[in-house]
């Protein structure tokens, strides 16, 4: 041990213990130094993006770092594993290993049908935290920014839709699937553990959704084939589970096949290092969980050969950056304190990989996108022309005229009568003075779906007001998403009067 200690101190010379006189590249290199050094394996992202922030943060040295983890229980039982091999050398006893679990070994020693049921374990002997699985994901607030972080940058990145069926693939107890039938969706929860979907029901049953939303679905999967046709669903969220699956490429082949085409299959993992870290680790040895590493390179080998065109990864961080206000005005600036910033989103990317897999569309090139519609708001710009009958009317008679309207936006328009994302001309009746009197004063029925840059032309009869003086303001609507106004249209505005 004293050997040890003077071989790491001569290392560690004065000028890498200070830890402003690195550069974030060096402090990284130094970490996984002593990893290696300490504990004979590599640094899992968890313990250096840990360090890395307590250097950047709290000034820790690179030698405080060494003697933290040498002061650890798993450098104490390495230590204790290693007195008592020499022992047993000595002795003529076999000695235990202290060789990290493998994620492949471990796989291959065990069918899919073998890891689905110590799946299914894994909630039956833990049903005394229920409580806990159905509180997620605020049943720790350490958890919780991460959570609703990778939740809502996977949400963004799938541009989720009221309507969409959505398939929850790895659902465990259910919290996503929820928020995703709050949101609106047809969501389909499918786990390997009917325990884990038992408690998804009861969160339903505790926290139903508010409003009217569709009903969840629960699917068993055998962990071989999604018990869905072909081509049945809009959208496939994945939240931290592919990591978990001893077949991905059999898996990654049956989620192609259930996604329509030009859908989109959403992944938040962990990186490609996870398998090596404590806490799986732990999960490993204690519980047969496969805690696969996750390497990109990999992922998209499968995505092709499974009929996916398109890989985009986002770059983010859920972990906020707390500055002064002087360094807030430099980032804002883009000045060196930005980099600082860079750095700190690198190193919570080495251990977070959410990314989104497009499906091809049969007859388009590869990575080329399909349509998007007027479910999106993004994308919804239209131009407007109106011409009325007359400027006058008498009380009770129609105001009559003619519309002209124009997609010149980027997503295609649904027909007026979708009940979300449809499509349609509205007027609102304001004051002369231009004071609201009734936002949603009428609405004039678009036909047929109205591709960018192409007109619809419809004529049009409304319920006058009472008599007096108005002003009609026409502006385009998608139901249920938004006035186009708001993404910058124009809106046409006519003066009537009704004696």
């Amino acid at each position: 041990m004293r050997a040890f200690v003077r071989r790491l101190r001569r290392w560690l010379s004065p000028t890498l213990r200070r830890p402003d006189l690195l550069e974030a590249r060096e402090r990284e290199a130094g970490i996984d130094f002593v990893y290696r050094f300490v504990l004979a394996r590599p640094a899992d992202e968890e313990g250096r993006a840990r360090y890395l922030r307590r250097m950047q943060d709290e000034g820790m040295t690179l030698r405080e770092v060494a003697a933290e983890i040498a002061a650890s229980d798993e450098f104490q039982r390495r230590l204790r594993g290693t007195i008592a091999r020499e022992h047993d050398e000595a002795s003529g006893a076999l000695a235990q290993s202290e060789a990290l679990v493998d994620a492949g070994a471990l796989s291959a020693t065990l069918s899919v049908e073998d890891l689905a049921r110590t799946a299914d374990e894994y909630y039956r002997t833990t049903l005394q935290f229920a409580d806990r699985y159905l509180a997620k994901p605020f049943a720790d607030p350490r958890d919780t920014p991460d959570l609703l972080g990778s939740f809502a940058h996977l949400v963004a990145g799938l541009r989720l839709v009221p309507g969409m069926t959505v398939l929850d693939f790895g659902a465990g107890a259910c919290w996503t699937t929820r928020c995703l039938t709050q949101l609106g969706c047809e969501a389909i929860a499918l786990d390997v553990s009917p325990t884990a979907l038992e408690l998804g029901k009861q969160l339903y049953a505790r926290l139903p959704p508010i409003g009217s939303t569709p009903p969840p679905r629960f699917l068993v999967f055998d962990g071989r084939r999604i018990d869905l046709p072909d081509a049945s669903v809009d959208r496939i969220f994945c939240f931290d589970a592919f990591h978990h699956v001893p077949n991905p490429a059999d898996v990654m082949r049956e989620l192609g096949r259930v996604l329509r085409p030009g859908g989109v299959a959403g992944f938040s993992e962990p990186g490609r290092h996870h398998s090596k870290g404590a806490r799986s680790q732990y999960e490993m040895k204690n519980y047969t969980a496969i805690e696969n590493d996750v390497v990109m390179e990999d992922v998209w080998t499968w995505a092709r050969a499974a009929g996916f065109v398109d890989l985009e990864l986002a770059a983010f961080s859920t972990e906020s950056y707390r500055v002064p206000p002087a360094e807030f005005d430099e980032i804002t600036r883009g000045g060196r304190a930005l980099s600082r910033y860079a750095d700190r989103v690198r190193v919570f990317l080495q251990g977070h990989q959410t990314f989104l897999l497009t499906k091809g569309v049969r007859g388009k090139g590869e990575g080329e996108r399909p349509v998007r519609d007027s479910r999106e708001r993004e994308g919804l710009t239209g131009e407007i022309a109106i011409q009325l009958e007359r400027g006058s009317v008498g009380s009770g008679e129609p105001v009559r005229g003619t519309a002209t309207v124009q997609n010149v936006g980027s997503v295609s328009w649904l027909p007026g009568s979708t009940p979300h994302g449809g499509v349609n001309l509205g007027v609102h009746l304001r004051a002369r003075d231009g004071s609201p009197i009734s936002v949603d004063f009428a609405r004039i029925r678009l036909e047929g779906t109205t591709a960018p840059g192409r007109t619809q032309r419809v004529e049009f009869a409304l319920t006058p007001p009472d008599p007096g003086d108005y002003l009609l303001e026409f502006d385009l609507v998608s139901e249920g998403v938004g006035w186009f106004e708001m993404n910058g249209s124009a809106t046409i505005t006519r003066a009537i009067t009704v004696s």
